[in-house]
């Protein structure tokens, strides 16, 4: 909490120096320029970049479990297009994975999250409704969205879900407090795919495999889009190497 209202505190003063414009001279607007630029600067990395954990720190890779293990985790399901398939995957190459599913999204379909359940991977939460806006959320609708998403998961599979990933990795200034008081462990990856962005198989396969390390939380997406195909091509390859290479392939 007193994170939270450091950052408030240094929002406030970031935006109040607009009074450093009257009357505006030139050393005055330069003042302003440097403080609310720099603020701003510092802001939007506190809230935007998963790897500043000062508001609140996310697990980025894998306690010791016994030997180089990678975690493969899927985001913004279930989905009855996605989904089924990526299970069939990991069913044939029998390694298990951490699905963090949108709660809104398990209201729709709770038979895909007790199949992912029944399956023996991981479920955490992703929020109930994955608001691009999740930064700014007022607290209470903060503490909704993470109860909701968990209530959702409980409600489809009976088992509670202990981890949390935000939408893009956002922080917001009471997410470590709102997540103490749920029961819920902040996960966020070491690996990003950019799965939604890629173009071709390759490419996707090689950002995974060449920057697999020993611990590695790798980020994907079992949600409908146009790169969702070249996921799910892409996905058989990787499983292999990364076997090849010694990789237990674990869910967290």
């Amino acid at each position: 909490m007193v994170k939270a209202v450091a950052f408030v505190l240094f929002v406030v003063v970031t935006n109040a120096s607009f009074v450093l414009l009257f009357p505006p001279t030139t050393t005055r607007v330069l003042a302003f320029l440097v403080i609310f630029g720099c603020g701003n600067a510092v802001i939007v990395a506190v809230l935007l970049v998963p790897g500043i954990g000062w508001l609140a720190a996310g697990q980025t890779t894998l306690s010791s479990m016994g030997g180089p293990c990678i975690a493969l985790t899927f985001d913004d399901g279930p989905t009855p297009d996605v989904t089924p398939r990526v299970l069939d995957v990991l069913r044939a190459k029998g390694v298990r994975a951490t699905f963090f599913f949108i709660g809104s999204r398990v209201d729709a379909h709770p038979e895909l999250a007790r199949l992912v359940r029944d399956q023996g991977h991981t479920i955490g939460s992703h929020t109930y409704s994955h608001s691009p806006l999740f930064c700014f959320l007022t607290p209470n609708r903060l503490r909704d969205e993470l109860a909701r998403g968990r209530d959702a998961v409980r409600q489809a599979t009976g088992a509670t879900p202990r981890l949390f990933r935000s939408p893009v990795g956002l922080r917001h200034p009471l997410l470590a407090p709102t997540l103490q008081r749920e029961g819920l462990d902040f996960v966020l990856w070491s690996v990003r795919s950019y799965d939604t962005r890629s173009h071709t198989v390759e490419s996707l396969r090689r950002r995974i495999v060449d920057r697999a390390r020993p611990g590695a939380i790798v980020l994907l997406h079992d949600r409908p889009g146009r790169r969702s195909a070249v996921m799910l091509e892409a996905l058989p390859g990787v499983i292999d190497e990364l076997l090849a290479r010694g990789y237990r392939l674990v869910s967290i």
